[in-house]
């Protein structure tokens, strides 16, 4: 009896050991990156029409890659302006990399109608 509960409590530590999480922090100490949130500030928008989208991200050394479906990005940086020439929905996307090569990505949908 007492090599089960020996052996049990082996295993409930090795299990609780491989569980640890492992730390976010960059090797050289800066900010980890946090992508807090995208935001369109109109996500329903009439045939070429333009929307600002901002990406909300803290880090260090931020870079952002904006894509979608269809459409044209104005400007660049963690805000842009986007427009598009016909009506649908769209995915539009940013992904923000810090120094690190860390990145994260997140997505928007906007509906654009005659």
């Amino acid at each position: 009896m007492k090599n089960i509960l020996l052996i049990l409590g082996l295993g409930i530590l090795v299990t609780f050991m491989a569980c640890k999480k492992s730390s976010t922090t960059p090797p050289d100490g800066l900010t980890t990156l946090k992508f807090t949130s995208l935001v369109a500030k109109d996500t329903l928008i009439k045939v070429n029409d333009v929307t600002t989208i901002t990406a909300n991200a803290t880090g260090e050394g931020l870079t952002y890659t904006w894509t979608a479906d269809f459409g044209t990005f104005i400007g660049s940086g963690n805000t842009v302006q986007w427009t598009v020439c016909h009506s649908d929905k769209f995915t539009i996307t940013c992904k923000v990399t810090d120094k690190n090569n860390l990145a994260d990505t997140k997505h928007v949908v906007i509906t654009s109608r005659n």
